[in-house]
């Protein structure tokens, strides 16, 4: 297991190496590296294909269809992306949803990549209904209300430094047309998922719930969004609805998630997070054992749940069995969960795409803008425990 982390840092070189000098397709250079990685860390090639195969279906079935559903939507009716305090906006609200692949799909047509990003990234990992931070607080038995309290100023000004480190287009032109409907619309679906999905059943029980997730699955999202975009453009556009030019992200997105899966198979991530639970850290060790988790395999939900898990029963080690202490737990797991995006997951790759970012390019800026947002984040949690 601990060869399979030294292996890590070797995998994503030659990711970038692949396509970046070799040319080799995205979604190839992860395939290659992918069988490579699994044979040098031990694993069978039946387990290998098995697990790959696993990640690669799950991604397109969270995410997929709304790649192609953004581009479609993008190429029929949006020609200038939002302008940037409506992206920053748009992307905080899509950060409340379900998944935050599937949300900054949805919104490929907006732009402003590194910086809607980012605060999409510090929403989906802080703030309810999103389903890490309803998962973090469950599993470290924190009231939600309270972590809302704590967390919704933290991610918003975490957020807001990742964008003004990070956002170098954020000055461009923009502008919000009623075209953008059609993407609003299936964002606010996706919180409306996120919301009826909490343990507290807000929106109802039984068929209430059901209709709620159920008109939030990516299929009704993405026919949704196109048909949208197409009532909205008023015309009729056939050799727009044939256009594939999505097809090398979709691919890139599944193969990424097979590439994750892959990695979680090794079970590197959870022994390594075990080495970051230190009573001495107090506030740091759910964030590193998040952290390392996401780090190492690409989840953030994943990495959420089993970070939690792994530091609910140290709670009074780390001085933090208390209603407050609980949720800043809670809430620094969440902030581990944002670092380090790389090209172990989808996110990664769709934030590169909207950018028109190399790999190095978006390691420089997704990898580095998430680290930054989860360190700022970690800092004012801690700011927060002296006075709370």
């Amino acid at each position: 297991m601990i060869l399979a982390a030294l292996l890590l840092p070797v995998a994503v070189v030659a990711v970038l190496v692949l396509i970046q000098r070799l040319r080799v397709p995205a979604f190839l250079a992860l395939m290659v590296v992918v069988v490579a990685y699994g044979a040098a860390a031990g694993m069978t090639a039946q387990s290998i294909g098995k697990a790959f195969g696993l990640g690669f279906v799950a991604a397109l079935e969270q995410a997929g269809l709304l790649v192609v559903a953004g581009a479609l939507v993008g190429r029929m009716l949006i020609k200038q992306p939002l302008p940037g305090p409506a992206a920053a906006i748009a992307g905080a609200l899509a950060g409340l949803g379900g998944s935050a692949a599937g949300g900054l799909a949805l919104l490929q047509p907006a732009g402003r990549a590194i910086g809607l990003a980012l605060a999409l990234l510090a929403v989906h990992a802080l703030v309810a209904p999103s389903p890490l931070a309803v998962a973090a607080a469950s599993v470290l038995k924190a009231d939600i209300r309270t972590m809302a309290g704590i967390a919704l100023p933290v991610a918003i000004v975490a957020a807001a430094i990742g964008w003004g480190l990070f956002a170098r287009d954020a000055r461009q032109p923009g502008s919000l047309s009623p075209g953008w409907l059609a993407i609003a619309v299936p964002i606010a679906l996706l919180v409306m998922q996120s919301i009826a999905q909490m343990p507290s059943e807000p929106l109802g029980k039984g068929g209430a719930r059901e209709f709620w997730t159920g008109i939030s699955r990516p299929l009704m999202l993405a026919v949704l969004a196109i048909a949208l975009a197409v009532l909205l453009s008023r015309r009729w556009q056939p050799g727009v609805l044939a256009d594939t030019s999505w097809a090398p992200l979709l691919l890139t997105v599944g193969a990424a998630g097979g590439l994750a899966r892959v990695l979680d198979e090794t079970g590197m991530a959870e022994l390594l997070a075990e080495y970051m639970l230190d009573p001495r850290l107090g506030l740091l060790a759910p964030f590193l054992a998040a952290a390392t988790m996401k780090t190492m395999q690409g989840n953030s939900l994943s990495a959420v749940l089993t970070a939690s898990g792994m530091i609910e029963p140290m709670l009074p080690a780390l001085g933090l069995d208390s209603a407050h202490g609980r949720a800043l737990a809670a809430a620094s797991v969440g902030a581990g969960s944002i670092a380090i995006c790389h090209v172990n997951d989808p996110f990664f790759w769709i934030a590169a795409h909207i950018g028109g970012l190399t790999p190095v390019q978006a390691l420089r800026t997704i990898a580095l803008g998430s680290l930054a947002v989860g360190v700022a984040a970690l800092g004012l949690l801690a700011a927060l425990r002296v006075v709370l």
